[in-house]
């Protein structure tokens, strides 16, 4: 069971690094190859996503704690932050990005110091 949780939170860690990364740097470098990286931005956010439930459904079983509490507002945030890169990709992306990269800053705050909540 070990060894199943480090390869998810390997697989959590590296998709969020590349998907929070690539959004950090669009917000605030430009949207240059944007077009091309948004694939593979969605790709890891999906990755991201399926690799913490697992993670979740593993170590998370029980009453919702304050752990479990601030790691949904990561969650909430993450989804919300690849539905506006998704709904605004076309009409306004480099809006897009800067809103996904603050709510992917809140997302990374809540799951680094969730261990640490009340």
């Amino acid at each position: 069971m070990m060894i199943l949780v480090i390869v998810l939170l390997a697989i959590h860690v590296l998709a969020a690094i590349f998907w929070a990364g690539s959004t950090f740097g669009q917000a605030v470098g430009g949207l240059e190859g944007s077009a091309r990286l948004f694939g593979a931005q969605m790709l890891a956010a999906l990755i991201a996503v399926l690799a913490g439930g697992g993670l979740w459904g593993i170590l998370h079983r029980g009453p919702i704690g304050g752990m479990e509490k601030a790691l949904l507002v990561g969650v909430v945030c993450a989804v919300i932050a690849a539905g506006v890169q998704g709904a605004l990709r076309r009409s306004k992306p480099q809006l897009a990005q800067q809103i996904a990269a603050v709510l992917l800053a809140i997302t990374l705050l809540t799951m680094t110091l969730a261990r640490y909540t009340p």
